[in-house]
């Protein structure tokens, strides 16, 4: 049951913290019992709490985002092909590689998860009363944000319902490399087929001091 796996996990955490030097028997190596070695409250409420968010706000945002990704890139084969040129061309090297070596397949990601965010809303809890283009929201109201609308809005992006990752990154003929854009220096007669995108309307993370913790 939960009570009794959460309670053998408790017991197995203090083992391990209580153990010095010598071998110790070996305890759990799970998600939960590293939650309860670096939690200050170890009530139940706060461990389920805390692993409803990790499972549902982690696993299953990830599971989604990497299905849609999959399929804007069945969708766009010329696309899945550059992703993949990308990869062979980047596995080549030596040294290690992130997620930030592959820029192509990263705005693939960003341009997935603008067209298709995983949350579809999110809100807040006025701290004082506003006034937004002639309407006074008063302090204490929830203001919900819908964040599927932000995202395609042609204000925060050029042809905004068009799947076009080259609106994060160009090709860069003298490094024979993509690079990313950035919207601050880019001049307006570029070459591109849309505008530089600007990260600040990227609002898939939501945004703010709770914004999502996966954005880090």
């Amino acid at each position: 049951s939960k009570d009794e796996f959460a309670a053998s996990s408790k017991r197995d955490s203090s083992k391990s913290s209580n153990s010095k030097g010598g071998s110790s028997k070996k305890t759990r190596d799970n998600l939960l019992t590293h939650i309860i070695r670096a939690s200050t409250d170890n009530s139940d409420d706060n461990l389920v709490d805390m692993m409803k968010t990790i499972l549902f706000a982690g696993y299953e945002t990830t599971a989604i985002t990497i299905t849609f990704v999959l399929y804007n890139l069945t969708k766009y084969p010329e696309m899945q092909e550059l992703c993949c040129e990308e990869a062979r061309r980047i596995l080549q090297r030596d040294d290690s590689i992130t997620i930030s070596d592959l820029r192509y397949t990263r705005a693939v990601i960003l341009e997935s998860m603008r067209l298709n965010p995983t949350v579809v809303l999110t809100s807040r809890n006025l701290t004082k009363t506003i006034n937004l283009d002639g309407f006074e929201i008063p302090k204490g109201l929830r203001v919900v944000i819908p964040l599927t609308k932000l995202l395609v809005d042609e204000r925060n992006f050029e042809r905004a319902k068009e799947f076009i990752p080259t609106r994060w990154v160009r090709w860069n003929e003298e490094k024979n490399e993509w690079v990313e854009r950035d919207h601050r220096k880019e001049s307006t007669d570029h070459d591109e087929a849309v505008s530089a995108a600007d990260p600040a309307n990227f609002l898939a993370f939501s945004d703010g001091a709770r914004d999502c913790v996966g954005k880090r």
